[in-house]
């Protein structure tokens, strides 16, 4: 524990520094009522994609006294150009999330986690929770597999409001040290318009990841890459995790 002491704010900070350096090219989103229903929709689902959970972990459960606390930053291609540049002033190519996340193990081979984001220099903010059951805990011989299910919801915007329900099964093994995972599943999202009468629009997006967990006493470096729906992400993370 005392090693976890002094590493816990070493990490944070790093993975924190790394994102708040990277530009982010957004704006405010303060003009979603001047979108068209089709614009409206192709926003949702960038800002799904981008805000659908992504915890950045692999299948093994983390055991009854395990923790996982983190930093991660994450950029999310977009692919609604014209739609940014009506509802922000700037069409922009791709949206930066920086989050802190922790997770718990709990008897039985399930993990509880949560997390609260924001999208740099845009009123974008998001907080999350996921579940994760592992069906095969996975040792020397045998991989890790688990189903997750989370939810996240988009706060910030006054034009909307975004909620996403995701469902994943993942498979990961550990070799010595470093833990290759991937996954595939599926964001239910709901975007509502408020008042600014446009239709509330839900969607059905499929995800696939895959990625890479390396650690060294109890610190945690790991990378993803993700694609929801049409939209690519790739996510860095820094934490401890034990």
């Amino acid at each position: 524990m005392k090693i976890a002491h002094h590493f816990l704010p070493v990490t944070l900070a790093i993975a924190s520094s790394m994102a708040l350096n990277t530009q982010a090219m957004a704006g405010d989103l303060n003009n979603v009522s001047a979108l068209s229903q089709t614009e409206f929709l192709a926003l949702s689902k960038d800002l799904a994609a981008a805000t659908s959970t992504k915890a950045i972990e692999p299948a093994a459960p983390l055991g009854l006294t395990g923790f996982d606390v983190s930093a991660s930053t994450t950029m999310t291609q977009t692919k609604a150009g014209a739609a940014w540049q009506t509802a922000s002033g700037d069409s922009m190519n791709n949206l930066i999330q920086t989050k802190l996340s922790v997770s718990k193990g709990l008897p039985g081979g399930w993990d509880v986690g949560g997390f609260v984001s924001k999208v740099p220099s845009t009123n974008v903010s998001v907080a999350g929770v996921h579940v994760k059951y592992a069906l095969l805990e996975g040792n020397a011989i045998t991989p890790a597999i688990a189903l997750r299910g989370s939810h996240s919801r988009m706060g910030g915007v006054s034009g909307m409001e975004l909620n996403n329900t995701g469902l994943n099964v993942l498979i990961s093994k550990g070799f010595v040290g470093f833990t290759p995972y991937a996954g595939v599943g599926t964001v239910y999202s709901n975007a509502n318009a408020k008042a600014t009468g446009k239709s509330d629009e839900s969607f059905t997006q499929s995800k696939s990841f895959v990625g890479v967990s390396w650690n060294v006493l109890l610190v945690n470096l790991s990378a993803e890459y993700d694609r929801t729906g049409k939209n690519a992400s790739v996510g860095l993370k820094a934490g401890v995790r034990f």
